[in-house]
């Protein structure tokens, strides 16, 4: 049995069942918030990511990252999701990312035994532990930093990113890097290894306490930025003010009534039922696929993957819409007219009860960042014995800036 088969069969095992030998380069420890390249130099412009757009006072810190590895795809890449998060983390990335049979290896031993996703940091520790790198990089920048077509600029020097693998980390919970760390476990990340498939700015995941006293402060200013839909920091307000967003259009198709669990910032607000897009992101056996779910706005605001158990002929329409798409192919929980909506936060709950039951359509060529759905393939039915989550993480500051506006100002 070929270890990529090995492994695919294993990821399907863990998930359904709970779920490189390269050398260290020698360095001296850094400081935990040192920020430097892998060679010890430092970025230009190490403390600024910009601007939020809906926050445009504020600046967002340059950080490191950690990245959720979702599956493999084929013999030698993986699917991998960022760990989003408030400003410097507020987008939705999807990576595609190709692996030496080393680093292969070494997600296997990552993967054997895990209870959670396996995931890695953009921290590197060696073999004893030691922080040794931390690459630090700015979110806005990373079509640029992972151009296949650039050779020598301004990113250069962040390459080769050495990258810590991380088992059974508390991906739902308070995500403590280190103590997931497997010392001297890593890939080290070429500038052509990497694809991004997927790229979204989230404008509206931001530090809620700041977003109140905004608001508070300076009504006038804030208020008319937060119902627009910028696809990055900087967009200019006409093209952002007059685009129709995801949670404008079909995120907003839901039952009437409060049915889900109210949100953590906003607890007397109503939360619908809704219907829900999922990117059907890889292929394991067994006629499985790898869902993430595409993010937004509460109530969309979860970070989740799932395993979903498909027919033959469900298969042929994944594969349908994944073939020759350089963007992964959507499920949308609705055919026709008929809106299957469902609680994200009771998710679980209602996969182990049993009652889980959803009709949905596949769409390929979908425009994931300026929302629009691409063409109908065919459609799936899921029940609860064909789902698996793998994880469902609540985004709890990605909030409906309006809403919260309405809180703070009482209209």
């Amino acid at each position: 049995m070929k270890p990529s088969r090995f492994l695919l069969l294993l990821l399907v095992a863990c998930q359904l069942g709970w779920f490189t030998n390269r050398p260290a380069i020698a360095a001296e420890p850094y400081a935990a918030d040192d920020m430097h390249n892998h060679d010890g130099s430092h970025p230009a412009g190490a403390g600024d990511c910009g601007t939020n757009y809906m926050l445009p006072g504020e600046t967002a810190r340059m950080g490191s990252h950690s990245f959720i590895i979702l599956g493999q795809d084929g013999t030698d890449h993986i699917i991998v999701e960022h760990r989003s998060g408030t400003p410097p983390h507020n987008y939705q990335f999807l990576l595609r990312i190709r692996l030496d049979p080393d680093e292969i290896a070494a997600y296997h031993k990552v993967l054997q035994g895990a209870k959670t996703l396996p995931a890695f940091t953009t921290i590197y520790y060696d073999a004893a532990g030691v922080q040794r790198d931390r690459t630090f990089f700015c979110l806005q920048d990373l079509p640029r930093i992972f151009n296949p077509a650039a050779d020598t600029d301004e990113f250069s020097s962040l390459f080769p990113i050495r990258a810590s693998l991380q088992r059974n980390a508390d991906h739902e919970g308070g995500f403590a890097i280190k103590p997931s760390v497997v010392p001297g476990l890593f890939f080290s990340l070429a500038r052509k290894d990497v694809e991004v498939i997927v790229y979204r700015y989230l404008p509206a995941y931001l530090p809620q306490d700041n977003l109140r006293k905004a608001i508070k402060a300076n009504p006038e200013a804030e208020l008319p930025l937060l119902g627009h839909a910028p696809l990055f920091a900087t967009e200019a307000v006409q093209p952002a003010s007059q685009r129709k967003s995801y949670i404008a259009t079909d995120g907003a198709i839901s039952a009437p009534g409060d049915a889900c669990q109210h949100d953590y910032y906003l607890k007397n607000a109503p939360v619908p039922k809704t219907i829900h897009n999922f990117m059907l992101v890889a292929e394991v056996p067994g006629n499985t696929v790898i869902a993430a779910y595409y993010a937004d706005q509460a109530p969309h605001n979860w970070q989740t993957a799932l395993a979903l158990k498909l027919s033959d002929e469900e298969m042929k329409a994944y594969r349908a819409a994944k073939a020759g798409s350089k963007v992964p192919p959507v499920l949308q929980t609705r055919i026709g007219d008929k809106n299957y909506v469902f609680c994200m936060s009771d998710l679980r709950k209602q996969i182990a009860s049993g009652e889980f039951k959803i009709g949905g359509t596949i769409y390929r060529d979908s425009d994931l960042r300026d929302y629009r759905l691409g063409k109908s393939v065919g459609q799936v039915a899921l029940d609860a014995s064909k789902v698996t989550v793998l994880m469902n993480r609540n985004l709890a500051s990605l909030m409906n800036p309006l809403a919260v506006a309405k809180d703070v100002l009482g209209h």
